[in-house]
């Protein structure tokens, strides 16, 4: 009996192995064509996907060496992309928000400078090399693979030819610089498309989701599930000749425009820039209030942000990148006047171009901010729009203050980074605290405004405080309220010095990074603290610079310090002077002692002087100075330098 059975077992198992191996049980074709193309420290991927799958996904590896079916275990993975990979889906918007999305620059990626949208069907991946690629060396040869892994997860990872595998192909490391995808045939405007470093950016947050309504896609549709999202287009824009008087210039100044909370719908920006500038306009796509958002956590899921998440700059910095790049392009860099780079936002572009000037003042020269949220975590307390639940998708809930990572390109944010790495990001874009608390750092010189009326950042606990932490802060600012409703406040807020001539803000794009500014506190001439009704603060505060030299520009010697100010009001004011973005004028640590002279600029005559002394911030500030409608010029000098040559 027991023969009988194994014989009957051993013909039934003959029989099962000669049947044909099911379909699932068999690997996925491999993808064909795979194809790379190394430049500016990044390497482009391609392949041709499989029309003959459906719902399936593609490995992408690398090695330094070839990778076949045994080394393919010691190569790295670098990501599993889906189905139609070369998909812009973040470059998708509808316009005023009337549900028909299309595309606002791209449908496509564009990977090389000038060329065309690549086709349908074809895959791609854009790797970012580190000196971990090459065993803590700056360059080496790379080898890469893609494999095929079907709708059941079955990888085909026996496989591998001239299909599949790529190398070697020589790589370094290197500055991204972003690929010129268009340039308008009068040299107008440039498209950009900025490739992320895969390895530290998360590219989840821009991929369709349920945060973004999935771009207007379905989320069932092919490649929508696993789409990565880490690319992101931009205009910079060249005046047209009708723009400058006299002609466009060689040397250009740059405006760096952050546009408001938009909900996807941030139209296309292809016209000539508004003024005599370079004017870089980005999307902060998602509405990430041009900050950041989660390092780890995977938006595609719509779920919270967790706890235990890091909540990185991603938006500032590659903000940042988009100037930095600009001074490196092989056509516009040479045309920018690193000393006269601007930032204009209003709205939630006013909150970025706020931040922006509290942490990169050795970047920009001068800054507008419009109606900007200051304090994110009492938004909506005064009966305005609530923004807390919004920012919260980003940032992770109000009470769990999530800690902050800086990053930027270059050396631009390391000296930043080590000092607010760790911060919680409720704290750290709470601009009011940052004014108060960080008074000892520059910022940018900056011009801001609020209207009484407005509901959208509402004026009671964005505006009105805000005043208040600008006075103890005592930088170079100008602050103007109206009763107005949440609408471009058109530059209202810059000091005089600052202001708006017919060709522009910043005096006509003249204000100069490299040139030292004063900064004001508790001026006679302007409203209370807090301020009961509409007016504004140093509005008719005036000194003289290079670029509005009424009485020559301002001294700045190691040993001296010196310049004019007036009073535009037609009566004399007082007001609290600190020494603010000096270039050479050495000031010593707290408690050293300084003199300081108040001459009329008529005729130099001297009518007051005193003694002052750095405080424990390392401020040196001369308080209550007077300021007549002619003119007074301020010299300080260190107490124990003799002399006082005009």
């Amino acid at each position: 009996m027991l023969r009988l059975f194994v014989l009957r077992f051993a013909a039934l198992a003959l029989l099962v192995s000669n049947l044909p191996e099911p379909a699932w049980a068999a690997d996925p074709p491999q993808p064909t064509a795979a194809a790379a193309t190394h430049r500016s420290g990044q390497t482009f991927v391609t392949w041709t996907e499989r029309s003959d799958e459906v719902g399936e996904t593609y490995r992408i590896y690398r090695h330094d060496q070839p990778i076949d079916a045994i080394s393919l275990a010691q190569a790295t993975l670098l990501a599993e992309v889906g189905e139609d990979s070369n998909a812009f889906h973040a470059d998708r918007y509808q316009p005023n928000q009337g549900g028909v999305w299309q595309p606002r620059y791209f449908t496509r990626y564009v990977i090389q400078d000038g060329g065309a949208q690549l086709p349908v069907g074809t895959g791609l991946l854009v790797w970012t090399l580190d000196p971990v690629d090459f065993s803590g060396a700056q360059s080496g040869s790379g080898y890469y693979a893609i494999t095929t892994v079907d709708s059941f997860g079955v990888e085909n990872a026996t496989d591998f030819g001239v299909d599949n595998v790529i190398g070697p192909i020589g790589e370094s490391v290197d500055e991204p610089m972003p690929v010129e995808a268009f340039a308008s045939g009068n040299g107008l405007y440039y498209l950009f498309i900025q490739y992320l470093d895969l390895r530290r950016f998360n590219a989840t947050f821009a991929a369709p989701n349920p945060y973004n309504g999935y771009y207007g896609l379905q989320p069932t549709d092919p490649g929508v599930a696993d789409s990565l999202q880490y690319a992101f287009a931009y205009s910079v824009a060249l005046p047209d000749p009708a723009t400058c008087p006299g002609g466009v210039p060689f040397e250009l100044p740059v405006t760096l425009v952050l546009h408001g909370w938009s909900d996807n719908s941030q139209p296309t920006n292809v016209a000539p820039s508004t003024y005599c500038a370079l004017e870089i306009r980005p999307v902060d796509v998602g509405d990430s209030w041009w900050f950041g958002f989660s390092q780890g956590h995977d938006y595609r899921t719509g779920a919270p942000v967790p706890t235990g998440e890091v909540i990185e700059n991603y938006t500032e910095a590659r903000t940042l990148r988009m100037v930095y790049d600009l001074t490196r392009h092989g056509t516009l860099g040479g045309r920018v006047d690193q000393d006269r780079v601007y930032l204009i936002g209003h709205s939630m572009g006013g909150a970025g171009a706020l931040a922006l000037s509290l942490r990169y003042p050795e970047i920009f020269a001068a800054a507008y901010c419009s109606e900007p949220v200051s304090n994110f975590r009492t938004s909506g307390d005064g009966g305005g729009t609530d923004w807390r639940p919004d920012v919260a998708i980003k940032w992770g809930a109000v009470n769990f203050n999530l800690p902050v990572a800086i990053d930027g390109p270059s050396d631009w944010t390391e000296d930043l980074a080590a000092s607010a790495n760790g911060t919680g990001v409720w704290d750290w874009q709470n601009h009011q605290d940052s004014l108060e608390l960080r008074a000892a750092d520059e910022v940018v010189p900056f011009g801001i405004a609020y209207g009484r009326t407005d509901t959208i950042t509402e004026w009671s606990t964005q505006g009105l405080p805000t005043a208040n932490s600008l006075n103890l802060g005592q930088h170079c600012w100008g602050m103007a309220i109206s009763d107005d409703g949440h609408v471009f406040q058109n530059f209202n807020g810059l000091a005089p010095t600052l202001g708006v001539r017919i060709d522009g803000p910043f005096y006509g794009l003249r204000v100069r990074l490299d040139e030292t500014v004063p900064g004001f506190a508790n001026a006679s001439d302007s409203l209370p603290i807090p301020p009961p009704t509409t007016g504004g603060y140093h509005q008719t505060l005036d000194w003289s610079s290079s670029w509005k030299p009424w009485n020559g520009p301002p001294l700045d010697v190691d040993s001296a310090w010196g310049m004019s100010f007036r009073s535009q009001s037609g009566a004399a004011q007082t007001v609290d002077i600190t020494v603010r973005r000096p270039q050479r004028f050495q000031i010593g640590p707290p408690n050293s002692e300084y003199v300081w002279e108040n001459r009329r600029v008529s005729d130099g005559t001297i009518i007051s002087a005193g003694v002052v002394t750095i405080d424990a911030s390392g401020l040196l500030t001369v308080p209550s100075f007077f300021v007549s409608p002619a003119g007074n010029h301020l010299r300080i000098r260190p107490r124990l330098t003799l002399g006082l040559a005009r």
